[in-house]
This record gives C-alpha cells, sequence and structure tokens, in this order.
C-alpha cells in the first residue's frame, strides 16, 4: 500500500468551533482552499487549537453567544501567544458581545447572513493578520509534525495512508481498502458508514472514536468534487476513556445501576433536580421557531446531566412513571405560561408515557395541569411514542380523540421505529407525524432512505398531517426534508434543549433573520 502525504490534499489547516453548524461551515472552508478541523463541542478547546497548527481559529457563536464568548476566552491567550488569528462569526442580534470578544482576543468578526464570499474573504484577512503578528513563524505542534491522514480514490478503488497511520493501523503491507476496512473495529465501521452518509458532494464531515496507540481522536473527512476522492484526516485529542473509570464515575460506590438512581428519584423530584428544557421546532419555509418540544433533564449532584432516556428508565424501575411524566408536563406547561410576549406564539409538545396511555383518568388529569397552569389548550401538543401506540392502540385511538376534542392537537412520536406504522395511521386522530432522527439522519446519503422518507411525508400529506423531522444536524438534510414536502424540523441544526432565556433569544434572532 502506497503511503501518501496528506498536506498535499489540505496545505492551510483551519480550526472551526460551531455549535449548529459545523459540518456547513467546514464545508465553506474547504472550498476556500482549506483543510476544516472542525468541532461541534469545546471540550479540551485550547489543546485542540494548539494541535491543530492553525494560524486561522473560526469560533461561530450563531444562535450560542455566551458559549461562542466562553470558547474565545478559552482560547484567547495562547491565540495572541501563538500569533493566531480568531475569527467571530455572530447573529446579527448578539452583537452587543463584540466588545467583551475584542477584549477575551478575538481579532476579527461577521454579523449573520454570512455569504459564502464574503466569508472566504475574512479568512484571507484573518491569515493576513496572523501571518503578520507571528512574522511568518508556522505554528504547529509535534503531534502534526507526522500528520495521520488516508485518501481514497473510488474510481481507481486505491487507498492511500500516511506512513504513521499506516503503522498504527498495520495495514501497510496489505495493499487493499477492503482489508484496512475489516481491520477497523465494529464501532469505528458504523460511526464511518454514518459519515459517509451525511457527507454530500461538496460536505464536510466528522465523527469521534478511539484509535489504538493514539487515544481519542476526531476523523475530518472531505470530499473533492472534482474527482470524487475521499479524504481523510485524523486529529488526536486525548486520551481514550477508561470504560471501567467511566463506569465508576457515573455509578459511584452507592449508585452503580439505574436501581440506585430510581432510589434516588424521589429526592429529586423534591430538591427541583429535575426538569425541562425545550428544542426548538422550525418552519422549513421561513425559518421561523413555531414551536418546541419539552424535554426532561435530571442535574445530579454528582453524576451531572443525567438525559431522559436514563431518568426515564428510572422511573419505570421506580414505578413512578406517571408520577414522573406528570411532574415534567406540569413544569413544562408552566414555564411555558410565564413567557415573555415573544414567545406567546410557540405550540409546546409535552410527552406522554406508554403506562399514561391506558391510566384511568388520564385525560382529565392531563387537562387540568394545563388550565391549572394557565397555558390555552389550543397552544399544547400531546406527543405518544410509536412503540406506546402500538401495545395499546383502541385505548390510545379514545385517548387522544379525547385530548384533540378539548382544544390540544396530539402527534406521533419516533415515527419509523415501529412495525404496524402505515396499518393504524388512518384510524388514529392525530395531527403530527414525527419522523424518527434514524430515517432522517439516512437522508443526505442514501438514496433509498430518501425515498422512504418522501413517501412518508407524501403519505402524511394525503392523510392531512404535518410532519417534523427529528434529529436534523446538517443544511442539506434540511434542504432535502423541505425538497419532499416536510413543513417543520427540529435537531441541532437549529439547537439542542435549551432553558426559556436562551430560546427567546433564538425566537428573536431567527425572526429577524
Amino acid at each position: 500500500m502506497k503511503t501518501v502525504d496528506v498536506s498535499d490534499s489540505f496545505a492551510k489547516p483551519l480550526f472551526i468551533l460551531s455549535f449548529r453548524q459545523r459540518d456547513e461551515l467546514a464545508a465553506m472552508v474547504s472550498r476556500a482552499g482549506w483543510r476544516p478541523i472542525a468541532a461541534r463541542r469545546d471540550e479540551g478547546l485550547a489543546g485542540r487549537v494548539a494541535a491543530s497548527g492553525t494560524q486561522v481559529v473560526v469560533v461561530d457563536a450563531r444562535g450560542a453567544p455566551e458559549d461562542g464568548l466562553a470558547a474565545v476566552r478559552a482560547i484567547g491567550d495562547s491565540a495572541r501567544s501563538a500569533g493566531q488569528a480568531v475569527l467571530l462569526l455572530v447573529s446579527r442580534n448578539d452583537v452587543a458581545i463584540l466588545d467583551e470578544a475584542l477584549a477575551a482576543g478575538a481579532t476579527q468578526f461577521l454579523v449573520s447572513p454570512i455569504p459564502e464570499a464574503e466569508f472566504a474573504h475574512a479568512l484571507r484577512y484573518a491569515e493576513h493578520y496572523a501571518a503578520r503578528v507571528s512574522g511568518g513563524a508556522p505554528v504547529r505542534e509535534a503531534r502534526w509534525v507526522s500528520p495521520l491522514g488516508w485518501r481514497y480514490d473510488p474510481g481507481r478503488r486505491s487507498l492511500q495512508v500516511t506512513t504513521e497511520l499506516a503503522q498504527l493501523a498495520g495495514i501497510a503491507e496489505e495493499g487493499s481498502a477492503w482489508v484496512a476496512w475489516r481491520r477497523q473495529s465494529r464501532e469505528v465501521r458504523a460511526r464511518l458508514r454514518n459519515a459517509l452518509r451525511r457527507l454530500g458532494e461538496d460536505e464536510s464531515t466528522a465523527f469521534a472514536h478511539d484509535l489504538p496507540g493514539v487515544g481519542r481522536v476526531v476523523a475530518h473527512l472531505q470530499r473533492d468534487t472534482r474527482n470524487g476522492r475521499l479524504h481523510g484526516l485524523v486529529e488526536p485529542i486525548g486520551d481514550p476513556p477508561d470504560a471501567g473509570a467511566a463506569v465508576r464515575d457515573v455509578f459511584a460506590r452507592r449508585s452503580r445501576s439505574v436501581v440506585a438512581l430510581a432510589r434516588e428519584l424521589p429526592a429529586a423530584l423534591v430538591d427541583g433536580d429535575i426538569d425541562v428544557v425545550f428544542q426548538p421546532q422550525v418552519e422549513l419555509a421561513t425559518g421561523r421557531i413555531v414551536g418546541v418540544e419539552a424535554l426532561a433533564r435530571w442535574t445530579h449532584p454528582r453524576l451531572g446531566e443525567v438525559g431522559a432516556e436514563t431518568l426515564l428508565a428510572a422511573a419505570a424501575r421506580a414505578g413512578r412513571s406517571g408520577e414522573v411524566s406528570a411532574y415534567l408536563q406540569l413544569r413544562a406547561l408552566t414555564q411555558a405560561a410565564l413567557w415573555p410576549a415573544a414567545l406567546d406564539g410557540l405550540r409546546v409538545a409535552v410527552n406522554v408515557a406508554a403506562e399514561d396511555v391506558a391510566a384511568a383518568g388520564f385525560v382529565e388529569d392531563l387537562l387540568e395541569r394545563i388550565d391549572s397552569s394557565g397555558l390555552a389548550r389550543e397552544r399544547v401538543t400531546v406527543e405518544v411514542t410509536e412503540s406506546g401506540l402500538i401495545e395499546r392502540l383502541d385505548i390510545a385511538a379514545g385517548m387522544l380523540a379525547q385530548v384533540r376534542a378539548a382544544g390540544c392537537r396530539t402527534a406521533i412520536d419516533d415515527f419509523g421505529t415501529g412495525y404496524s406504522s402505515l396499518a393504524y395511521l388512518n384510524a388514529l386522530p392525530i395531527d403530527y407525524l414525527k419522523l424518527d432522527k434514524s430515517l432522517t439522519a439516512g437522508i443526505a446519503g442514501n438514496p433509498r432512505d430518501r425515498v422512504v422518507v418522501r413517501g412518508v411525508i407524501d403519505m402524511a400529506a394525503s392523510l392531512g398531517l404535518d410532519v417534523i423531522a427529528e434529529g436534523v444536524e446538517t443544511v442539506e438534510q434540511r434542504d432535502l426534508l423541505a425538497e419532499a414536502g416536510c413543513r417543520l424540523f427540529q435537531g441541532y441544526l437549529c439547537a439542542p434543549g435549551v432553558d426559556s432565556v436562551t430560546l427567546e433569544g433564538l425566537v428573536r434572532a431567527t425572526a429577524d433573520e
């Protein structure tokens, strides 16, 4: 197998931190002639920037001004010392942070909307600035002297890798892309397969995994639109996590399983450690935020943030699913009722547990919670998972009919994960179909997935249902969904679950763009 110097493919590294539009920015950077090293999270940011050898760092604070400002503060001193340029991207409503960002170390800024040509020129200006203040000295760290990378030519079916990567992977003498593929772990193959599905003809993407002999790495992928070649650059970011240590950290000596979390659940409810955040739902045609889904979060005193899946598993183990479901619904409704005028028009979706569907008096209790919160019933959407419907179809249909008759709207959540979806849709009184993220994820890379998604959207339209696509992370996914006739989406492309204050900022920003 021939080894290759990846520097002939991507001459200039450029580090990007973007909380919501990583892949879109990476693609723009690539088209501008740079080698993007792109991150969506700020863990270990200073070390990653230092190791990248970049002269220009882009911090995308659009929709996340405080996170962006914190990132600039984290790298500001080291960037000054190294003579690096820090280009900050902000939304028009967040220009108030520019003074703080300048003091923290930002050297240039752009305000959205940001045309691609203007962005490319800004990178050139930033590079010129860095060259001037550094006296032309390269910004380089030892671990990048021998880069880890590969290049695959689909036309010739040839794989070339850097010498160091070939030695680490044990494939230097194999001469076969198939053998190299089979030598990877099942996890790496799955992550690479998903990344390739996300990779459009002119897009870039990335994924993290463990590499023996190196530790934790991020693989940055690009497709050369001129010849179809795939380029991969492997960025070391630290030691691989110790699975045993991780388990010990998450489940300490007195808390080793969901059973232990179940025991701690009652106190967490009393102490207010369990709360909700709100993930925006965006109208594809206008880009406006028109609704939210309330998501559960448990801020554990030792474990940090415990996600909804673990929380609900602990609730089920404790036999408190209905209690926790009611608690979360009331928290979401009460907070939404107190929102400022800027959020008055948003719909609020609350989740119903499968156990709730068959509970005696559930609809009456739910309506009482809505009314006691002060939020109008017309602004509430009740979501039931597809699995919950399948298990109790007849009862669920009656429950949904009562909810709709009372003035609320109804939705099937995680559509596409069950086995009888098409058979029962016409019989259920629902308003929205929420396309599961597993279907959304494949739409950009798999033509068959696109056909399935378009078929679901067409079917929903014929039944008079709106479709909300979950888990949308890239502009390409969003655009393909729009072409297929989808009306709404939610996902990291807009924002993760956020608190009410952050939500207000997002709503104002999208209304002005």
